[in-house]
């Protein structure tokens, strides 16, 4: 890459990132003004670097991920069933904590937005993926239609859905919210 590359590369960063940063700092549906101010750069460099705030949201969701899977605790697929429930659920926990605030922004836009539709589309399937895998053995024995329903209802509870009524609504620490959702998995997972 020469130095032009570089300094572009480096700019299309930085205004993903401000758009981010802008959305943890509260501003929900940020300008493209605001979020050049953020990046230290002119709105006109942010529409160099991205076709339209679609764009750069798409760019700022891929970012999302990567700084979300890199904080994440592994899941844990074999060995006793309780050690693989508090896995599933601290590698929940964690990422609803760490996504919050954008989720919450994100939510706003999601009817006019095919990105953030797509990637949560993406968030729903990666997580009934991790469900079936963490859980594998007890799942596996019941029947189709009864798998099937468990794996819905696992889901929705270690959503960011949830975890926000919990955590913003009921006014749930960290710790008693974690212990609701192991008691809840548990109860899913009873014949």
């Amino acid at each position: 890459m020469d130095g032009r590359q570089a300094r572009s590369h480096r700019t299309r960063a930085a205004v993903a990132e401000a758009m981010l940063d802008c959305i943890e700092d509260g501003l929900l549906r940020p300008s493209a003004k605001q979020v050049a101010e953020r990046a230290g750069v002119s709105t006109r460099a942010v529409f160099r670097h991205f076709d339209n705030m679609e764009a750069l949201l798409e760019e700022a969701a891929e970012l999302q991920i990567e700084r979300v899977v890199s904080q994440l605790p592994p899941l844990v697929t074999a060995g006793p069933l309780d050690r693989r429930i508090d896995a599933l659920i601290l590698h929940s926990v964690r990422r609803n904590e760490i996504t919050g605030p954008v989720r919450r922004a994100a939510l706003l836009s999601e009817p006019f937005s095919n990105v953030i539709r797509t990637r949560y589309a993406w968030m729903r399937a990666t997580a009934r993926r991790q469900v079936r895998s963490a859980l594998a053995p007890e799942l596996n024995a019941l029947s189709e239609a009864e798998r099937s329903d468990r794996i819905v209802g696992l889901r929705a509870l270690l959503s960011p859905s949830f975890w926000d009524e919990l955590r913003r609504h009921d006014k749930l620490s960290v710790a008693a919210a974690s212990r609701v959702l192991r008691s809840a998995v548990q109860a899913l997972l009873r014949p």
